[in-house]
């Protein structure tokens, strides 16, 4: 039982210490990337006055 809950700890210190972070870098990476290329293509974003 303790292999078993020493296991359960280490994945839980893994996946909230290391995982969701780089997860969530890259996400938020990966949107302004392609937020960034995709305003290379069309454009930035034109406001208008109305």
């Amino acid at each position: 039982m303790s292999d078993e809950l020493r296991y359960e700890r280490h994945a839980f210190v893994f996946i909230t210490v290391i995982l969701f972070p780089l997860l969530a870098v890259m996400l938020v990476g990966g949107l302004g990337f392609v937020i960034w290329i995709s305003q290379m293509i069309f454009g930035p974003p034109v406001y208008t006055a109305g």
